[in-house]
C-alpha cells in the first residue's frame, strides 16, 4: 500500500492499495471517532460496496446508516444536498458523528459539502471509488454542488480527516470511467511531467496503478499545502478546467468531467503552440499522450464555449485567470480580459 500525508489546515492520511476499504473501522478508531456514520453513496456504487463498508464499521462498534441518491452529475444540486441535511437531522446526527462519502467525485463533493455545513461542520471521511476521484477530487478539501448557472458555484473548503482508496474498486469500473479518470490524469502529467507523464505515456497497468495514484495525490498535496484556499498557485490545478466546465455546462453534463478536462488540456496545448509559447516537440508529446489514452477528442469548438467562460470561478471582475502551457512540467497562470477572450483563443 501507498500512503501520502497531507498537511493543510488539518493533517490527514491518504491510503491507497488493494483491500484498503477493510481498514475503515480500524482507521476511524485510530482517529478517535465513535458513534454514528452516515455512508453517502449513489445508486451505482451503493449496491456494490455500501453494505461491506457498513459491516466493517459495525464490527468496530460504529452505527452506520446508508443514504443513497441517483447517480450522475445532475444529482449534485441544492435539492439533493438539502435531502442529505434533512436525513442527518432526522436521524439525530451530532458533531461527534461522521459523514463518509463512498463514491466518485459527485458523491465526495456533495457529502463533503453536507459535512462542512451541517451543525457548522462534522467529521468527514472520503472513500473514493473512481480513478478520477482518487487522484483528484477526494484530496484538497473542495466541496460543492452545481447550479443551473454553472458548476460548483456553491461550496466550501473542508478537508477530510482520512481518504481511503481501495484499488480493488477499479475492477468494477467500466472502461468509460477509467478513461474519465485518465482525462484528469493527463492534467497532472502535463503539470508535472516526469514520472507521472512517463507512466501515462507507457500506459496505466495494474503494476503501476498505485504509483500513479500516489504520485498524482502527492503532486496535489504540494500545491494544496502551499495554497489551500486557491489564492494563487492552487489555480494551476485548473489546467483544462475553464474549457471543461464550459463543455459540461453546454452539453448538460453529457460529456463527463475527466474527458472534458482532457479536451481542455488539448485546447490549451494547441493554443500555446499556435501562439509560439509551446515547443513543437512538447506539443506533439501531449498529442501522443492524449491519443495513447483514447483522449484525442474534438468536442465543442472553442468559439461556442467562450460565452460560458464568464461563469468560471477563476474570473475576478472582468479578468479570467487561465492556466497556460509553456512546456511539459511548466504551466503558468495568465490573466486575460474577458473582452479579449475571442482574440486570445483565435486559432485554438
Amino acid at each position: 500500500m501507498k500512503n501520502v500525508v497531507v498537511h493543510a489546515s488539518t493533517s490527514y492520511e491518504v491510503v491507497i492499495g488493494s483491500g484498503a476499504s477493510a481498514l475503515i473501522g480500524e482507521k476511524l478508531k485510530e482517529l478517535g471517532r465513535t458513534g454514528k456514520v452516515l455512508i453517502v453513496s449513489d445508486s451505482n456504487v451503493a449496491p456494490l460496496y455500501a453494505e461491506g463498508v457498513a459491516d466493517e464499521l459495525v464490527y468496530h462498534g460504529f452505527e452506520p446508516t446508508i443514504f443513497t441518491f441517483d447517480a450522475g452529475e445532475e444529482s449534485k444540486n441544492l435539492s439533493t444536498y438539502g435531502d442529505v441535511l434533512a436525513f442527518l437531522a432526522e436521524e439525530g446526527f451530532t458533531r461527534t458523528d461522521t459523514v463518509l462519502a463512498l463514491g466518485g467525485g459527485v458523491v465526495g463533493d456533495l457529502a463533503g459539502f453536507a459535512a462542512a455545513t451541517y451543525m457548522r461542520g462534522i467529521h468527514f471521511i472520503n472513500m473514493p471509488t473512481s480513478l478520477l476521484a482518487a487522484i483528484d477530487s477526494s484530496v484538497g478539501g473542495k466541496t460543492a454542488v452545481d447550479m443551473p448557472q454553472g458548476k460548483n458555484l456553491v461550496g466550501a473548503f473542508y478537508q477530510p480527516e482520512l481518504v481511503l482508496f481501495d484499488t480493488d474498486f477499479m475492477k468494477t469500473l467500466p472502461y468509460d470511467e477509467i478513461r474519465n479518470g485518465l482525462g484528469e490524469g493527463v492534467k497532472y502529467a502535463v503539470l508535472e511531467g516526469g514520472e507521472i507523464f512517463s507512466i501515462l505515456d507507457a500506459g496505466l497497468t495494474s503494476e503501476n496503478l498505485e504509483d500513479f495514484i500516489a504520485l498524482s495525490v502527492d503532486a496535489k498535496r504540494r500545491i494544496v499545502e502551499a495554497d489551500e484556499k486557491e489564492g494563487g498557485q492552487r489555480k494551476l490545478l485548473n489546467l483544462g478546467h475553464t474549457v471543461a466546465h464550459a463543455v459540461e455546462t453546454l452539453t448538460e453534463f453529457v460529456v463527463p468531467h475527466g474527458v472534458a478536462v482532457a479536451y481542455g488540456v488539448r485546447v490549451m496545448a494547441r493554443l500555446a503552440y499556435e501562439r509560439g509559447e509551446l515547443s513543437e516537440e512538447d506539443f506533439y508529446k501531449i498529442e501522443e499522450l492524449l491519443l495513447g489514452n483514447d483522449l484525442a477528442l474534438e468536442l465543442n469548438p472553442v468559439e461556442e464555449l467562450i460565452p460560458y467562460f464568464s461563469a468560471d470561478k477563476k474570473k475576478a471582475g472582468q479578468v479570467l485567470t487561465l492556466v497556460t502551457i509553456a512546456g511539459i512540467g511548466d504551466c503558468r497562470l495568465t490573466n486575460v480580459n474577458v473582452e479579449d477572450l475571442p482574440r486570445y483563443f483565435e486559432g485554438a
